[in-house]
């Protein structure tokens, strides 16, 4: 299977021309090129619409965001580190922090440390070694994966910890 890039909206419509509007509905359709190598994505009025071409891979019907909505962007690394440290000493929050910590390891925020009596040990740990790859403080996780019934709550608390607006 071949991955696609496809790109955002052009936030303009492609057969008349004109920008849309906030609030306005529009359809993107997904187009294979001249080559077939390739796919492009078209943003087409709702009122210019005249359904998908023949070609067309997928096709879906969009909302333009308000003009007055605003962007979550994603925190500092710096504030979700005081985050974790904040978490890890909250009773409770053990299952947050986890997730916290497996997300900075991802965005290699945070590495594991590899210490010798780890390797040597076949016992399991209780905790997870951190080290800030920027400044070198250090974090001991408990690995608390979180069950199924409170990932959705997880889930929240987390997008509220990763995300500010602008």
């Amino acid at each position: 299977m071949q991955d696609y890039s496809i790109s955002k909206c052009t936030r303009r419509c492609a057969i008349s021309g004109r920008g849309l509007e906030p609030g306005e509905a529009y359809m993107s359709v997904i187009l294979p090129d001249e080559d077939g190598e390739n796919v492009r994505r078209v943003d087409v009025s709702a009122e210019q619409w005249q359904g998908p071409n023949e070609n067309a891979i997928g096709w879906w019907k969009s909302k333009m965001p308000a003009a007055a909505a605003r962007r979550l962007q994603p925190a500092p690394s710096g504030v979700l580190l005081d985050t974790l440290s904040d978490l890890l000493e909250r009773p409770g929050q053990e299952s947050l922090a986890y997730l916290l910590a497996l997300l900075l390891v991802r965005r290699k925020v945070l590495i594991e440390e590899e210490s010798l009596d780890m390797e040597l040990s076949d016992a399991p740990t209780s905790h997870w070694s951190l080290t800030c790859a920027a400044d070198g403080r250090q974090w001991n996780v408990p690995l608390c994966a979180p069950s199924a019934e409170a990932l959705p709550k997880l889930q929240i608390q987390l997008n509220e910890l990763l995300f500010t607006e602008e």
